[in-house]
């Protein structure tokens, strides 16, 4: 028993030590700066940026290569100099490198736009921990003031027991049988509401220890706070929208790119020699000839360009279907939602009352229970009665804020 009473204090404790206020409004902010989540998808941004950028410098700036190539023997001898340098400047090249520039200024899109669907995503994750760790913090302090009434009246039953042997010894054990099973549900309820926590603080790229307490949270509040829920009429506007546009504009560009391999590539070359080696002689003189080659390069791939330009027109006409299909569905998400939002909110106020009339009940019953005029079984039901209709309650507080979340989420 005391190594029980130990367990149970010892996490208790553990559940305490967080402190500091959190709740919805600063978990959303948090998301946004905190998730390691969301940095890998800035890094990303990042990455994709340097790609454009490298593109731009590779489009406008010819590479220029400096050279000095020689055997060995005449390395040792002639020592290593600059022979030549030279430059390649594409003049045409079917658009490919105009088009590979442009593929990436799409690319760094897409990867700003996957960014916020990352915080969206993971915004709701926090709100689904945050909601779960609130609901086992109510159980918990629903089982403890059911442990101390039922102390109470295991106290009264044993004394009554001690002294004259009124009521049977069985009555004294069926009361202490049940303060063990609601001391085994707490120390359930314990842990599961330190592992939502701390899953919670994994999502805000907290540390797992960080002293955090959250905060209460009324969803009929905060969807008065927030007001009328706009309808949308535009899913190709959303952030959704928005990242299926840039993935057919993507596969244009890739298929462009293809089609320029079916043109030859047209090139300048201007170089510049400083030394070179005497044929005559077998040594190497000073020079200084500068001289401009134009060119042209074509491959015959015997008809394996053809296939990739069909293959990029294919993937093309996917991503098309893809975004007419994609865009319905976001439409009908949408619509779905705030049906959900709407049923969800009529259901959490009725829920609410419910909790409200079974918590005035239990305070009547545990008065009654006090003065042994209801049985413990009748209590220990009014118990459950509100332990489940909270639990209830939770469950639609989060479903329901989840649900104005995901709905905002998918018209921003």
């Amino acid at each position: 028993m005391k190594k029980k009473v130990l367990v149970v204090a010892f996490l208790a404790l553990s559940l305490v030590a967080y402190s500091k206020g959190l709740g919805l409004e600063e978990i959303l902010n948090r998301v946004e700066v905190g998730s390691p989540e969301v940095k890998i998808q800035e890094l990303d941004i990042k990455i994709k940026d340097k790609n454009k950028k490298k593109a731009l410098r590779n489009l406008i700036l010819p590479p220029v290569t400096i050279s000095s190539e020689n055997d060995w023997e005449i390395a040792k001898k002639e020592g290593l100099g600059f022979e030549e340098i030279e430059a390649y400047i594409p003049i045409f090249q079917g658009g490919r490198m105009v088009y590979g520039y442009k593929k990436t200024g799409k690319e760094l899109d897409l990867a700003k736009e996957n960014q916020k669907l990352s915080v969206y995503t993971w915004q709701e994750q926090s709100v689904s921990e945050y909601f779960d760790a609130l609901n086992y913090r109510k159980q918990r302090e629903i089982t403890d003031k059911t442990i101390e009434a039922l102390q109470k009246q295991r106290a009264r039953l044993d004394g009554l027991y001690k002294e004259n042997k009124l009521i049977p010894k069985s009555e004294v054990l069926k009361v202490e049988a049940d303060i063990e099973n609601n001391r085994a549900q707490n120390l359930q309820n314990i842990q599961k509401e330190r592992a939502a926590k701390e899953t919670l603080m994994q999502y805000l790229g907290y540390d797992l220890d960080k002293k955090i307490e959250l905060d209460e949270f009324d969803a009929m509040s905060h969807l008065e706070n927030i007001g009328v829920i706009k309808k949308v009429e535009a899913p190709e506007a959303t952030t959704l929208g928005k990242r299926e546009s840039l993935l057919v504009d993507i596969a244009e560009y890739d298929l462009k790119i293809t089609k320029a391999d079916l043109y030859p590539s047209i090139y300048v070359k201007p170089s510049h020699k400083f030394r070179e080696e005497n044929k005559t002689t077998k040594e190497y003189e000073n020079v200084n000839e500068g001289m401009v080659e134009v060119g042209f390069r074509y491959t015959f791939a015997w008809g394996a360009t053809l296939d990739s330009v069909a293959q990029s027109q294919y993937r093309l006409d996917q991503a098309k279907l893809k975004y007419e299909n994609n865009i319905r569905g976001i439409d009908l998400d949408m619509r779905n939602k705030l049906g959900e939002i709407e049923s969800l909110a009529g259901q959490s106020g009725a829920q609410k009352k419910r909790v409200e009339l079974l918590q005035e009940n239990l305070g009547i019953d545990n008065l009654r229970y006090d003065n042994e005029l209801v049985t413990t079984f009748d209590y220990l039901n009014s118990v459950n009665q509100l332990r489940k209709a909270q639990e209830d309650y939770y469950k639609l507080q989060r479903e329901l804020v989840l649900a104005v979340i995901e709905y905002e989420n998918l018209y921003r």
